[in-house]
């Protein structure tokens, strides 16, 4: 007897030893999967020598609920999916850059987010045809309130490596061009293909800042 309980408090420490390492251990980076790179012949934005259109999908892995403004952690940047704050940013167009936990969280009812550079020469450029990508989408039946038509959302982001930067949920378009027949395609492809298809009215912040 007193050999078998010795063996019964040995597995079970081996089990308390294994369940801690499991908690200590980091956790797995996000990978994409179903990468393609392709070379529109758009002319390339500054300072770039060449058209590169990338794609991909990025699975989201957990999609909990965070406490506005808390620090979030994304592995890729910006993200297509993960943790995200409790509400989410309205969809418009906006002058400032918005905290991706909003963001993240407009993706997840479907948004599609048009991201820019706003340092690069042709960045005024790059949000006009954003913004015309927008209209040109059309009404979208779902949304509940009339002041927005649909569930796009134009927004500078300084922190990008690629110029443009177009993110739906669990999936991801970088270009280094403007290439608007390969961005309108995405859209198509991806609209409202989220985990909630919703349209109702989250938040914006711009009046008083987002995370002051």
């Amino acid at each position: 007897m007193r050999s078998r309980s010795l063996a019964v408090r040995l597995s079970l420490a081996v089990l308390f030893v294994l369940v801690g390492l499991a908690a200590c251990a980091p956790a797995p980076l996000t990978v994409r999967v179903d990468e393609m790179t392709t070379h529109p012949l758009a002319a390339p934005l500054a300072p770039f020598d060449s058209c590169t259109v990338y794609t991909a999908r990025e699975p989201a892995g957990a999609r909990d609920h965070r406490q506005p403004c808390s620090t979030l952690e994304y592995p890729l940047f910006p993200p297509a999916g993960g943790p995200h704050y409790t509400v989410w940013a309205n969809f418009v167009t906006y002058d400032a850059p918005v905290p991706w936990g909003f963001l993240v969280h407009s993706l997840e009812h479907g948004a599609i987010v048009l991201a820019y550079d706003p340092d690069i020469a042709e960045a005024a450029l790059v949000r006009s045809t954003f913004e015309d990508i927008a209209t040109a989408h059309g009404l979208d039946p779902v949304c509940r309130d009339e002041e927005w038509q649909n569930r796009i959302i134009v927004v500078p982001e300084p922190s990008l490596d690629w110029p443009i930067a177009v993110r739906a949920w669990e999936q991801v378009y970088d270009a280094t061009c403007l290439d608007r027949a390969s961005i309108e395609a995405f859209v198509a492809a991806h609209y409202a293909d989220a985990p909630e298809d919703l349209c109702v009215p989250g938040t914006d912040l711009r009046s008083t800042g987002w995370c002051p």
